[in-house]
């Protein structure tokens, strides 16, 4: 009787053990990054597209020539362009940020604050900042976010700010500093938000070269994440505060990490020697969010290809998928090479990537941005 009873025990265990097997096997699917369709824009120079508005179906991108801005359609046709001035009427400083929403182009100037604009350059309304700041991050960002009844922007850093007296108290003050200020655009008040998250490698106390935050807010969520970091931050909105919800990790066992140092010698820090694992853009679409990486090169190979051209140093560009929870689908899956990410995406989940030229080893007489899908075989 013991020995019936402990043989059918261990079929049970069998039993659970497939099912696991299956569950897991049903759970982890099949995805596939495709190139679809391509922009064949006929310009002669470069561009980068900044944004898609899905009312007029056009894109928006900025050439080498200062405040050009270029409208693209669906097909790859400039159907306009736009040149602001400098000086005189309808004209500003320098475009730092950009966004194109419900067909006006929201501008954050490098020197004075927010514009609205249409395409044809009428200034339809400005927000100046109320003190002297310097924009200190390289990302591409929408211009702001709504929050509310007000607006939230990756938060400049004012002349006043106290406490900065050199080079390395500035530096300190970008790995610590809350990301956003919050400004209620009646009133004029505003507040900082949304924390730098202490589960980041940037918060270990040593410096790994300038943080360069992007921040987008996708849906009702805001989402952080770090050029050298493998990690992304999902943010919630609790009134006018947005805090840290969730910390993801990508799962790349074998991830590069950045060189360690002491913030004394920021100044002198130097990433020509590493090739460090780093995230190129992250998107959302139907639920899911979709990441693109570069696991990173070893120092001592990079070391070795500066002294010898024949050490060839391959970087590939992969891609993971998480679910509505931010739980991970898969990883590594292969991307086509030679591809700059833009921030624009369709409202058909199409990603707007740019052929690098310098990549292939042409040279060619129109710019190239291929349409790229997230494909569930």
């Amino acid at each position: 009787m013991k020995h019936v009873y402990f043989s059918f025990l261990i079929l049970l265990i069998l039993e659970a053990s497939c099912t696991e097997k299956k569950a897991e096997a049903n759970f982890k699917q099949n995805f596939q990054i495709e190139i679809t369709d391509s922009l064949q824009i006929d310009y002669l120079g470069d561009l980068w597209i900044q944004d898609y508005d899905s009312v007029s179906q056009e894109f928006v991108a900025v050439t080498k020539n200062d405040q050009e801005l270029l409208f693209i359609d669906s097909k790859g046709e400039i159907t306009s362009n736009l040149k602001i001035p400098f000086e005189g009427p309808n004209s500003m400083q320098g475009i730092f940020l950009l966004s194109y929403r419900n067909e006006m182009l929201q501008i954050l100037s490098s020197v004075s604050g927010f514009h609205f604009v249409t395409k044809v350059g009428d200034f339809k309304r400005s927000i100046l900042l109320p003190y002297q700041y310097i924009i200190h991050n390289n990302s591409i960002d929408p211009a702001f976010s709504s929050i509310g009844e007000k607006i939230a922007y990756f938060k400049p850093a004012s002349f006043g700010d106290e406490g900065i007296r050199d080079v390395t108290d500035f530096v300190k003050y970008l790995y610590s500093a809350p990301f956003l200020e919050v400004l209620d655009t009646v009133s004029m008040e505003k507040h900082d938000t949304m924390d730098f998250p202490k589960t980041s490698l940037y918060s270990d106390g040593n410096f790994y070269f300038f943080p360069f935050p992007k921040i987008q807010k996708l849906g009702s969520k805001w989402y952080l994440h770090f050029f050298y970091e493998l990690k992304y931050y999902v943010y919630k909105e609790m009134g006018d505060e947005i805090v840290l919800e969730k910390t993801v990790d990508l799962e790349v066992k074998d991830a590069v990490l950045p060189r360690a140092e002491n913030f004394e010698v920021a100044m002198e820090y130097t990433t020509s020697d590493q090739r460090p694992a780093s995230i190129l853009q992250l998107y959302r679409d139907k639920g899911k969010t979709i990441v693109f990486y570069k696991k990173g090169i070893q120092e001592e190979l990079v070391k070795n290809s500066l002294s010898d051209p024949s050490v060839e140093l391959d970087d590939k560009t992969f891609a993971a998928v998480f679910d509505e929870e931010n739980k991970l689908i898969q990883n590594e899956i292969e991307v086509p090479e030679g591809l700059i990410f833009s921030r624009a995406m369709t409202e058909k989940g199409e990603i707007l990537a740019k052929k690098n030229q310098d990549f292939f080893g042409t040279e060619e007489d129109q710019v190239v941005y291929y349409k790229l899908k997230l494909i569930d075989e």
